[in-house]
């Protein structure tokens, strides 16, 4: 089953568009949270709108932490000329980096001049869990999602003159860096399909073209690793990683007015406008 949050509510996702459910007041994280995501099915539809009618948000509005996994493609490693690793790579980021497809993301005034892209399947906890072995990891996912898992190079590697360390949990946590849609593909639906093909263009031009398949580590690999250092709740995002074509390999970078589209099989495209920086960081 294949949902989105809307402005006007949760809908399933048809043929035709948008099926808008009956639930006033509910929202689709509300259902990912509460396990109960299969009772969405059968609700019966108030309306149906097109994609083009929608204001799209996140799946989940503000996951209480995001899991970034870094180095997790066997293209990407290859063309940074890096060893695969021998363990997941992990790094928290907050939840107030997420927003929605269609949202614009703005250049932050500290580091607008080296910040890329990385398309991404994001993975939805639907259950809490501690040590959760690989065996059962499927169990505690509620669905996928497209991520732009959105970076400022520069802080990441510690050569911002305004932030002058390593610091990857502020260069992937800026506001707005995080875009998450335009749905959910449920976990039965999801396992399914098995490989996803992932594709991410800038201004149309295809940036990134490969598959989950080239998956160093899967995805209950890293619930099962993730998960014996802290828990994972009802709601937290992971990001998989990104398969190669980033822009920092070519020295590539984003700027204002760019569009960036990531999309999954199956699951949606996820587009997204990069805005120039507020003339003051914080202001609206």
């Amino acid at each position: 089953m294949l949902l989105a949050q809307t402005g006007d509510g949760v809908a399933r996702v048809g043929p035709a568009g948008l099926q808008l459910l009956d639930l006033p007041g509910r929202a689709l994280g509300d259902y990912i949270v509460e396990g109960r995501l299969a009772e969405l099915a059968n609700l019966p539809t108030r309306k149906e709108i097109g994609w083009q009618q929608a204001t799209l948000a996140p799946p989940v509005r503000r996951p209480g932490k995001i899991v970034i996994i870094g180095l997790n493609y066997r293209d990407h490693a290859a063309e940074i000329g890096t060893p695969l690793p021998a363990f997941p790579r992990f790094h928290l980021i907050p939840g107030s980096a997420v927003t929605a497809a269609g949202a614009l993301v703005r250049l932050p005034a500290a580091a607008p001049e080296h910040v890329d892209y990385e398309g991404e399947l994001g993975i939805v906890l639907g259950r809490t869990g501690r040590d959760i072995p690989e065996s059962t990891a499927w169990d505690f996912v509620a669905g996928g999602t497209v991520v732009n898992d959105i970076s400022a190079r520069d802080v990441q590697a510690g050569e911002n003159a305004a932030l002058p360390m390593a610091n990857p949990a502020v260069a992937k946590g800026f506001d707005g860096f995080k875009p998450l849609g335009p749905a959910l593909l449920t976990t039965d639906e999801l396992r399914e399909h098995g490989p996803l093909d992932i594709c991410t263009e800038v201004n149309g031009i295809v940036r990134q073209r490969s598959s989950t398949a080239e998956l160093i580590f899967s995805v209950p690999e890293l619930i099962a690793y993730v998960s014996s250092f802290l828990t994972l709740e009802a709601g937290d995002v992971i990001c998989t990683g990104t398969p190669g074509g980033t822009g920092i390999a070519a020295g590539r970078f984003l700027a204002a007015g760019d569009v960036v589209s990531v999309t999954v099989a199956h699951i949606g495209t996820l587009t997204n406008t990069i805005a120039p920086p507020r003339n003051r960081e914080g202001t609206g």
